[in-house]
């Protein structure tokens, strides 16, 4: 039978196009995922994360396919159904893997390297199981090209990874960078390869996909954009319901008698509520450029016992941590009053974070001395 060799070299523009807006569609919506893992609990991070990584692992599939559908051959070539689904979990797989060891492995640098590395081998090898479900074609791979498509593979995975974890670039600017590196490795493997097929195809298989290119193409971005709508509209979801968790905590700590302030490990009080701003003088943008030890000591001590306090909450100390205690407080006039504060700590963003609610003891205290006498 005489044989034909494909011109890799030569595509259709519009598939092209068509993948190059698909995987930058995916980019968006997996990166937009990873922005709620910040704010949301240990149980519900590892679900963004899952979903993000699922997301963008079948939307460099569909990219693949689709640019793939671009590359012109035969119009009866077909493709092996099981092996490409098998392009797609590998794909999906190498993504969960790579976002994981990014999130949750506790080193820094080499964990991109680690799950980028990883991610990347599984995302050529996505290619080359996906350029392998083509029936009845030979391919012969040059070399260089097939070595440089897994280097380009592995150095987009960590420059994906990197961009995920980073919140100081910008989202439109990722996106951008994600699609270009994932494509340009899906050109340089499609220029590794030297494919050559029967001049008269007679043999196509009934499990083979036989359809027109564009339909084919079409189905694919068409059943990818579904499920990409599908997790930005679940995730707009959660997000008005979280919105409506955190508009009810706020009104809570707003309308609360006691004072309750929030701050970091340092000290530095992030968050206040109108009660607290009233009982010390300050307004709330002042309270917010000081640190807690301002409210419980003096300025004209020497600082011990505010160090002693700050060692106690940097070690989680349990005779503090969740204890009510007596002690006393300062208002911004210096004047001091009987306070009882309850100290909690949590995690928030990867950071620890201290909840204080001080209740003023001023009218106790005189309503028990009134009492005793």
């Amino acid at each position: 039978m005489d044989m034909h060799l494909a011109d890799t070299h030569n595509y259709r523009l519009y598939l092209i196009l068509l993948a190059f807006a698909i995987v930058l569609l995916a980019s968006y919506t997996s990166l937009n995922l990873l922005r709620r893992v910040a704010a949301a609990n240990a149980r519900h991070q590892k679900l963004w994360i899952a979903c993000s990584a699922i997301t963008l692992g079948v939307g460099i599939w569909s990219m693949h396919f689709i640019a793939m559908l671009a590359c012109p051959l035969p119009a009866d070539i077909t493709y092996d159904i099981f092996t490409v689904f098998t392009s797609m979990a590998v794909a999906v797989i190498g993504s969960l893997i790579g976002f994981f060891v990014t999130y949750f492995v506790k080193f820094q640098t080499p964990k991109f390297l680690l799950g980028g590395t990883f991610m990347g081998l599984t995302i050529s090898g996505m290619h080359y199981i996906g350029v392998g479900a083509l029936n009845l074609v030979e391919i012969r791979y040059l070399p260089i090209p097939f070595i440089l498509s897994i280097l380009l593979a592995i150095l987009a995975s960590i420059l994906t990874l990197y961009l995920s974890a980073s919140s100081r670039q910008s989202l439109v600017t990722s996106c951008l960078v994600i699609s270009v590196s994932f494509i340009g490795m899906h050109d340089m493997g499609m220029l590794a390869a030297e494919m050559t097929f029967p001049a008269i195809n007679t043999l196509a298989t009934p499990q083979g996909a036989h359809l027109d290119v564009f339909v084919l193409a079409i189905l694919v971005a068409f059943g990818t954009l579904i499920f990409l709508s599908i997790c930005m509209i679940c995730s707009l979801k959660i997000d008005q319901q979280l919105a409506e968790q955190s508009a009810l905590k706020a009104s809570l700590l707003d309308t609360s008698v006691d004072c309750m302030m929030m701050f970091n490990s340092r000290g530095w009080i992030i968050e206040c509520n109108p009660a607290a701003a009233a009982a010390f003088g300050y307004t709330r943008k002042q309270a917010l450029s000081l640190t807690m030890f301002d409210f419980l000591f003096p300025f004209d001590q020497n600082g011990e016992a505010a160090a002693s306090l700050f060692q106690q909450l940097k070690r989680q100390d349990e005779a503090l941590i969740g204890k009510r205690i007596e002690m006393t407080a300062y208002r911004s006039d210096r004047s001091e009053f009987p306070a009882e504060i309850t100290i909690t700590g949590f995690q928030f963003g990867g950071k620890q974070v201290f909840a204080v609610i001080i209740r003023d003891l001023t009218e106790q205290r005189r309503t028990i001395t009134a009492t005793a006498s």
